[in-house]
């Protein structure tokens, strides 16, 4: 049968109410012999008894408190032996003690659950993510698919249909095979097998759809990734796990792991696995330019007086031309990017080009440091918003309406489009990687610093410049969850701790990128990753021993907006970056720009039109907590290039997820046909393998010794004692046949008897005969 009690609503600590449940009953210990004693003297009916009695009475009396309390003769000290007073002293001070010990000593007690010393062997089992990133992730589809070229249509690598037949069906075009052949891809899943360490092949498309094309395949029907747009995680600030991903919303990044947990562990566990991670890497330049601008005195959602403040971005501008030299004269500018980007370096010189360009557009020859220029911004409220952020291309566009009605802002555009990346270069040019840049001016800021927006407060826009990458990265993740009793879902499993990886100089992981030979970087998503040396075909692949890989450049215009394939490995990274710089926050809000903006484009250019659809506004106008997170993180240079990291980040999210558990099946090796995924688990009851964890265990702390100092007088005092008494047993001053003889003899019926009537029974009587021999013995006891 099962009690069930009320929970006890307190801040008292589990110790604490210990302490008091334990001081509670010494307490009563004490306290209960005074009560027994005083019923009784008032059951006694009469002050006769036989000597028995009074003994019996004596040993209640005398065994209590109260002799103590109301000082009664036992208590007496005057002319009572030093050895027997001090006995006498001792035993009340132990008693208080003890009973203060009760109430303080288990109040510093802490149960708390830690890892266990030993590594146990636990089933794991898929966690499905009862989310809406959960519901909101496809099946797997069959298999990964890439598609080459931009203007048409190109064989990939290693691909293409032998039979003539098939490959030259159509007179305008020739019929591609998508699939990727299983040479390209083994080094990568040999590399993979038997850890948790997702391959190219395990990063895929959150979402898909199925599309034939009469050129692809020979008409059969392929998938491609898309976006769907779900929670936001800007807002977060913590390691979130979702359906197929390890999302790093504290600084931007993502893992990848297809989630599972350890089954029947009653209070959890702790495990570590390495995980690939990508992480976005911005940095971004203050141009010293400011745009100001008021609310106006008549409505607060309109503007007036705006204006560019020189805060030093025309005065001080460097005559020279920084490199890297994106005019046309260095012929080498790629070398701005090599293995590791110099993103800095890149980032100076899009601000001091902003500006340079910036000057022409406004006519500007000679300025001073805080030189304003307002009529050139005289309608400024078209593009002003206190509540959001505008990202665009390095193409003067923040400018606003001065950016349709002058034609200086052609140069704008063609320096614009170069940063970006040469797409026209070929991959075997081998330093270039994935890079892009922008503009981004940020959330208004209120010269008091507060957010009202009251009629005609002035409000102040800083520019920035920023160039971005992305790195791939291999971090040991340590991994928690609790009680898997009874559930074994997502909910159960937390991030406790991400570390990154310590090699020596001689244990640097061999990441390889694939060469392609031939192709430009517009027209091929090339293949990237950890892989085993000994299988890498050098002609086919370049290896590179690095803690970390700088990933390269994606084919040309891509964005979430149009996804042609399912390799989402080599498309998704620059596709992220490609929306977040051109689209993410190019309009001042979705919720009032949206649908106009998408049906005008739709009159006059359909893909621009399919990137605003598939796009998710990030300007902050209609989220006001991504204003106020804005508005905090961007009065710093690195603060603005934490904003475009987690914007990147978010849209992965939404996009991308990570198939790989470490308990995969080894793939047949006699299949020839594409690379195929990894079926996710369906059912959360569905074992996956065995891994090491730590079983989580109870260990009790002790918070403050302090609490303790009353248990240790006691023990002082009962060590002392043991001590003496075990010494005078030894000199054989102490025995069991003496205890007794002293327990007799001061027994108050005994005593009287002796004196009255030494001759009923003997001092050396055993208690049964002495109580025999004096059964009709009255004694009388004065009455108070």
């Amino acid at each position: 049968m099962t009690l069930n009690l009320e929970t006890l609503e307190t801040r008292l600590t589990v110790g604490e109410i210990a302490g008091f449940i334990n001081g509670a009953l010494i307490t009563l210990q004490s306290v209960l012999p005074l009560i027994f004693a005083l019923v009784l003297l008032g059951i006694i009916q009469r002050g006769q008894h036989n000597p028995a009695t009074w003994s019996s009475i004596s040993n209640q009396l005398q065994g209590t408190l109260w002799p103590l309390l109301l000082r009664g003769d036992g208590s007496a000290a005057d002319h009572v032996r030093w050895r027997v007073q001090l006995m006498a002293g001792i035993a009340p001070f132990a008693t208080l003690c003890l009973t203060i010990a009760g109430f303080l000593t288990p109040i510093p007690l802490d149960e708390h659950q830690r890892p266990s010393q030993g590594e146990h062997n636990a089933r794991f089992s898929y966690a499905p993510d009862a989310g809406f990133f959960g519901q909101g992730t496809l099946p797997r589809a069959d298999t990964v698919h890439r598609l080459c070229g931009w203007t048409k249509w190109l064989d990939c690598p290693g691909t293409s249909y032998e039979d003539p037949a098939i490959r030259n069906k159509y007179s305008n075009h020739t019929v591609v095979n998508s699939s990727i052949p299983l040479a390209s891809t083994r080094p990568f899943v040999d590399m993979s097998k038997d850890n948790t360490i997702a391959s190219p092949m395990d990063i895929q498309y959150r979402n898909y759809y199925e599309e034939p094309n009469q050129y692809i395949d020979n008409g059969e029907v392929n998938v491609r990734g898309f976006i769907q747009p779900l929670q936001t995680i800007l807002l977060d600030n913590q390691y979130r796990l979702v359906e197929g991903l390890i999302i790093d919303s504290i600084s931007g990044g993502i893992g990848f792991r297809n989630h599972t947990v350890p089954l029947q562990m009653d209070l959890g566990a702790e495990w570590v696995e390495d995980i690939l991670w990508l992480y976005p890497e911005t940095v971004c330049t203050q141009t010293n330019l400011s745009l100001h601008f008021s609310v106006s005195k008549n409505y607060f959602y309109s503007t007036d007086n705006g204006c560019m403040t020189d805060d030093g971005g025309f005065a001080n501008l460097d005559p020279g031309i920084p490199d890297p030299r994106f005019d046309g004269s260095d012929d080498n500018w790629q070398d701005a990017f090599g293995e590791a980007p110099d993103l800095q370096r890149r980032s100076y010189a899009l601000a001091w080009w902003n500006n340079q360009l910036t000057a022409r557009v406004l006519n500007v020859s000679s300025s001073s440091v805080g030189d304003r220029y307002t009529s050139e911004f005289a309608n400024y409220a078209q593009l002003a918003s206190p509540s959001s952020i505008k990202i665009s291309e390095m193409d003067g566009s923040y400018l606003g309406s001065i950016y349709v009605q002058n034609a200086s802002l052609n140069d704008f555009t063609s320096y614009g489009n170069d940063p970006c990346g040469s797409y026209q270069a070929y991959v075997n040019y081998p330093q270039v990687v994935a890079a892009l840049a922008s503009t981004i001016l940020i959330p208004a800021i209120h010269q008091s610093h507060t957010y009202r927006y009251d009629l005609s407060s002035n409000w102040t826009q800083q520019l920035y410049t920023c160039a971005s990458a992305m790195k791939a990265l291999i971090q040991s993740v340590t991994f928690g969850s609790s009680s898997t009793n009874t559930s074994a879902d997502l909910s159960v499993l937390h991030v406790l701790d991400v570390n990154s990886k310590n090699y020596s100089a001689d244990s640097m992981p061999t990441w390889v990128i694939e060469k392609a030979d031939g192709y430009q970087i517009q027209d091929i998503s090339l293949l990237w990753g950890l892989a085993n040396e000994s299988q890498v075909d050098k002609n086919a692949f370049e290896t590179r021993q690095a803690a970390e890989l700088y990933l390269p450049a994606a084919n040309h215009g891509i964005t979430f907006g149009h996804i042609y394939d399912s390799f989402a490995a080599g498309t998704a990274p620059a596709a992220a970056w490609n929306s977040v710089y051109v689209f993410a926050a190019s309009v001042r809000g979705a919720a009032m720009d949206f649908i106009p903006r998408y049906l005008f484009l739709l009159s006059i250019d359909c893909e621009r039109a399919a990137d605003i659809l598939f796009s998710y506004s990030y300007s902050g106008e209609s989220n006001y907590g991504l204003t106020l997170k804005y508005r905090d993180l961007s009065r710093t240079p690195e603060g603005a290039a934490k904003i475009m990291n987690l914007i990147w980040t978010d849209l992965m999210a939404f996009t991308v997820v990570g198939t790989k558990t470490g308990f995969e099946v080894p793939a047949d090796p006699s299949v020839k046909s594409d690379t195929k995924f990894p079926k996710r688990s369906s059912s959360a009851s569905t074992d996956s393998g065995q891994r090491r964890v730590h079983p989580m265990v109870r260990k009790i702390g002790y918070r403050d010794i302090r609490y303790a100092i009353p248990a240790f007088i006691i023990s002082g005092i009962l060590l002392t004692s043991l001590l003496t008494a075990t010494l005078l047993a030894l000199r054989k001053l102490l025995s069991y046949r003496i205890l007794k003889h002293y327990i007799n003899q001061t027994s108050m019926g005994r005593s009287i008897t002796q004196i009255r009537y030494p001759t009923v029974a003997t001092a050396r009587a055993s208690t049964k005969e002495w109580s025999r021999a004096t059964r009709n013995i009255v004694l009388d006891v004065p009455r108070p």
